[in-house]
């Protein structure tokens, strides 16, 4: 009764998923399974290595074969070759994880043995898995990572277009010119309105000082102004030779600065516009327009 069930079972099996099946197929699994019924387990195993024995098996239907190595695996047992059988499991298991053996039909030591592949199989499946997502993980950083790195490069990209280096060259007989000329030629714009001003500041005092010296020469004072007549060209006199020997100094430091930090070479960057093209899309606000005419008036809203 039991030899009758298991056998329609399997018809009923391979016609529900319409899967063609060669007669001789289920001719000598049935002939093999037979004989494990007898306990010719010999036999039996000859016949079901025919079926799925080889790196290649014969069995075509998925059902005929995941039955033929259960019942292989269940005859190796029998037989004492353990390895062969629990190999015989693990394979229908990678097959059809889902499948499990009816402990009425089999002995206790095959459904234990095929229990224990069964946790085998489910633990590398599911360390597999692990490591199928660690991967994907290490995958997805090293994208991420080189997604940064690329937009780091095209930020370094942006910026050296966007940017030029201007150098300017400077000239030593340029650094010897008084007001300051030499210190902004060297970069130093502060000292060089300080030289400017001081140095303008006391050549307007020599020439002050010297028109007024020189204005005395065709006065003709009263004896009783000739001693203050003395003291102003004395004053004139004496405030030109301060404020030219100021300018003179101030020109002699102004030149020695300049030519002792003289700067050969200025280097410097700019910003400069890209083309249209090279320039990233920004996102523009929205903008409320009102337009009027003679006709009346409307309100436009840009994105």
């Amino acid at each position: 009764m039991r030899r009758t069930t298991l056998t329609g079972l399997v018809v009923v099996l391979m016609a529900a998923f319409a899967l063609p099946v060669a007669a001789d197929e289920l001719s000598d699994f049935e002939a093999a399974r037979r004989n494990y019924d007898k306990q010719s387990y010999a036999k039996a195993a000859r016949g079901l290595e025919s079926l799925v024995g080889g790196v290649v098996p014969r069995a075509r239907n998925p059902v005929v074969r995941l039955e033929a190595r259960k019942y292989l695996g269940a005859t190796y047992l029998f037989l004492g070759k353990d390895e062969e059988a629990r190999e015989q499991f693990r394979l229908l298991l990678e097959e059809d994880p889902a499948y499990d053996i009816d402990p009425v039909a089999f002995p206790g030591a095959v459904v234990e043995a095929f229990q224990e592949v069964q946790a085998q199989v489910t633990a590398e499946v599911a360390r597999q898995k692990a490591l199928d997502e660690a991967r994907r993980q290490r995958e997805r950083a090293g994208e991420l990572e080189q997604l940064i790195e690329e937009q780091q490069r095209i930020q370094g990209l942006e910026q050296l277009a966007a940017t030029e280096t201007v150098e300017k060259v400077n000239s030593r007989w340029i650094a010897a010119l008084p007001w300051g000329i030499g210190q902004f030629q060297n970069g130093n714009r502060k000292l060089g309105i300080m030289f400017a001003v001081t140095e303008s500041a006391f050549l307007a005092a020599s020439i002050a000082t010297f028109i007024g010296h020189n204005s005395l020469r065709d006065e003709n004072p009263a004896p009783d102004e000739i001693e203050r007549a003395q003291r102003v060209e004395k004053a004139l006199r004496i405030g030109n030779w301060v404020s030219v020997g100021a300018l003179v100094s101030f020109y002699i430091a102004g030149v020695v600065e300049a030519e002792v930090r003289f700067k050969p070479t200025i280097r410097s960057t700019r910003q400069r516009a890209l083309p249209d093209e090279l320039q990233r899309p920004q996102s523009r606000r929205p903008e409320i327009r009102f337009q009027l005419g003679l006709t009346g008036g409307r309100m436009r809203v840009d994105f």
